[in-house]
């Protein structure tokens, strides 16, 4: 059995720092795993050429695109899904439409660690099939139930590319090449969403609301097939055994009994699976990150929820003319994929020339300035343009400015997070993903209640205020004493590209 094998040559250097019984529990990292080495070896994720990093980056990006996809689809056939499944109350339709994003957020606690222990290649493919076969069943439900259900299962799966993006990253790139790398990444995790209600509106009008979950799992089914052949293990641990075993030319069977083995793979699976919620719980960076992201990503999906009654109800436009207007969010995620990956890449290498040739993750907080203006600007141009109904380019270019804002500041925590847990940046961004994913499934409903007494201008307005301080206060926490909450923290490691 390899996977044992591989679990063990890991848990050697990284499990026990997790174990509180353990003699090596609060050592820093930087003395129990490996030194970095100055010149890696021939076949790690590190070494490949420029091509083949980009073809796993790129493969991973369209798991990404495909799954979120599902999450706002909906939206534009409410009618016809409500009258086939017999939606009568508000709350079913909010459930059919958050449901899956519970599922979203809580898979990533078990997904992310079971990549650091078996490699991101079979926990992705795994889950991506678990997507495939329960997103399926949406379509083929007969009651709102079967929809519901299935919906919450989907989730479990629809989250597997962000679970396990962080550590595919930081496997494949250096520090320097990160951002851009991340950046283009990212363009698609956030496209799906923005993308949906279009996709959604004419696949329900040209033929049944069904289509809709079928599209999404055919073409997560074909990018499944390719990846299979073309995307290769990247977790180094699983591919320097790999090496290793070739250049042996034997399997190096374990003497261990069965009895031995089975204990073994339930103590690093108990290690495995609790270090998010530890790092949670414990990790002050983490804290801080995942609660921006939270408010981030909340912000942006009630904003979605809103943004089509601003069209049908503001402006009179019919549902497929108005979700057209999604593209103004698409092109701003596209302009700050631009932003976010040149601009956070270029002062990365600036500042740390200045800093002697030392790189720290601080360095990407000048970037995330950038975002965290443009996210209250862009939402109050959109409001209270949109409320005074000024031409409909208005609320667009607001939108636009929105989009690139939420971007730019989720590149820039992604990557400082990766940068800052380098070996366990999968489970530093799964803590993101939970508390991003469980606001984005509640910020919604409480939306119409606060739009409707408040006003389109009013409420942009909240929510810029509120984004406007935490976000200010995160960026002076970590520019100002980011490195040293870091120097206490266990699981961080010093990077020096």
């Amino acid at each position: 059995m390899e996977a044992p094998r591989v679990e063990a040559s890991v848990l050697h250097q990284a499990g026990d720092h997790d174990d509180p019984k353990s003699p090596h529990a609060g050592v820093e990292l930087t003395q129990v795993q490996d030194p970095p080495e100055t010149s890696p070896s021939p076949g790690l994720p590190r070494t490949w050429s420029r091509p083949k990093k980009w073809t796993a980056t790129l493969i991973l990006s369209a798991f990404a695109f495909l799954q979120p996809l599902s999450e706002t689809m909906l939206a534009p056939a409410q009618g016809p899904i409500s009258r086939d499944l017999g939606i009568a109350q508000p709350y079913e339709w909010l459930l059919a439409n958050s449901l899956i994003l519970i599922g979203v957020g809580l898979s990533p606690l078990v997904l992310a660690p079971l990549s650091e222990l078996y490699g991101r290649k079979p926990v992705l493919v795994a889950a991506s099939v678990v997507f495939v076969v329960w997103n399926a069943g949406c379509g083929a439900a007969a009651t709102v139930g079967q929809l519901l259900a299935f919906r919450l299962l989907s989730g479990f799966g629809a989250s597997v590319a962000d679970a396990v993006a962080g550590g595919f990253i930081s496997d494949l790139w250096d520090a320097e090449e990160r951002g851009r790398a991340f950046a283009i990444y990212m363009a698609a995790p956030l496209l799906g969403p923005a993308l949906g209600p279009i996709c959604g509106a004419f696949i329900a009008q040209g033929t049944t609301w069904r289509w809709i979950f079928y599209v999404t799992s055919i073409a997560s089914g074909v990018v499944i097939l390719i990846s299979i052949p073309l995307l290769h293990e990247t977790f180094e641990p699983r591919t320097r055994e790999v090496l290793r075993e070739k250049k042996d030319g034997q399997n190096n069977a374990s003497t261990a009994s069965p009895r031995q083995k089975v204990a073994n793979v339930l103590k690093h699976m108990r290690i495995h699976l609790q270090r998010p919620l530890r790092m949670l719980g414990t990790q002050a960076i983490v804290q801080l990150l995942a609660t921006y992201m939270a408010l981030l990503y909340g912000t942006m999906f009630l904003f979605l929820f809103m943004y089509p009654l601003m069209w049908t109800e503001r402006y009179g436009e019919s549902t497929g003319i108005g979700s057209l207007n999604y593209l103004s969010f698409a092109i701003g995620l596209i302009l700050g994929v631009n932003v976010a990956g040149h601009l956070s890449d270029r002062i990365y290498r600036r500042l740390r020339d200045r800093n002697h040739g030392v790189g720290r993750p601080e360095f990407r907080v000048p970037a995330m300035v950038l975002g965290t203006l443009l996210v209250p600007v862009g939402l109050l141009w959109w409001g209270w343009s949109g409320q005074a109904r000024l031409h409909w380019i208005m609320p667009n270019i607001g939108s636009l400015l929105f989009a690139m804002g939420v971007y730019v500041c989720s590149g820039c925590v992604s990557v400082y997070t990766i940068d800052t847990y380098t070996q366990y940046a999968a489970s530093a961004i799964s803590t993101n993903l939970v508390l991003r994913s469980l606001t984005a499934a509640f910020f919604p409903l409480f939306a119409p209640y606060m739009f409707d007494a408040l006003g389109f201008g009013l409420g942009a307005t909240v929510l810029a205020g509120v984004f406007v301080l935490f976000g200010s206060l995160v960026i002076f926490t970590l520019w100002f004493y980011g490195e040293r909450i870091r120097t206490r923290s266990p699981y961080c490691v010093t990077e020096t590209p």
